[in-house]
């Protein structure tokens, strides 16, 4: 299935031979400004680019259906995301909470010490289904 949104795709089984190849190296979704790739073991999800207003949608429809296609637990790795704003720790922390209530969880690894804060100066850190693992240390 191959989901349209403007410009931007969510690759995923059938389409054209480049979404194909796309989707067999991991890339879930790729727009204007954000990227998420994945991997199914262990299940990983990494985000790269920017999470803002404008994306914030988009990003927790992306993570949504990322996040159902893997299973277990699962990493999300936002070691290479530039910016995130509330709408979209948002979407993560709702993500969380709907794999939460089957028993998994959201592990964040790496975080950038100011996205940490934030999580934890807001009180999602103890959010259903989200696990922020305390010993990483992320420059």
């Amino acid at each position: 299935m191959t989901i349209f949104y403007g410009t931007e795709t969510i690759h995923g089984a059938g389409g054209l031979p480049e979404r194909q190849r796309r989707a067999s190296m991991g890339v879930e979704y790729e727009g204007a400004l954000f990227r998420i790739h994945s991997t199914p073991h262990p299940p990983l999800l990494r985000v790269e680019g920017e999470i803002d207003a404008n994306s914030a949608a988009r990003f927790l429809a992306a993570l949504r259906g990322a996040a159902r296609s893997l299973g277990g637990d699962i990493t999300l790795d936002l070691g290479e995301l530039s910016f995130i704003d509330l709408g979209g720790l948002r979407a993560i922390v709702e993500v969380a909470g709907e794999i939460g209530a089957e028993g998994r969880n959201l592990v964040l690894s790496p975080v950038a010490p100011h996205v940490r804060q934030l999580i934890q100066i807001i009180g999602w850190d103890t959010a259903p289904g989200l696990s922020l693992p305390a010993d990483e240390i992320r420059p």
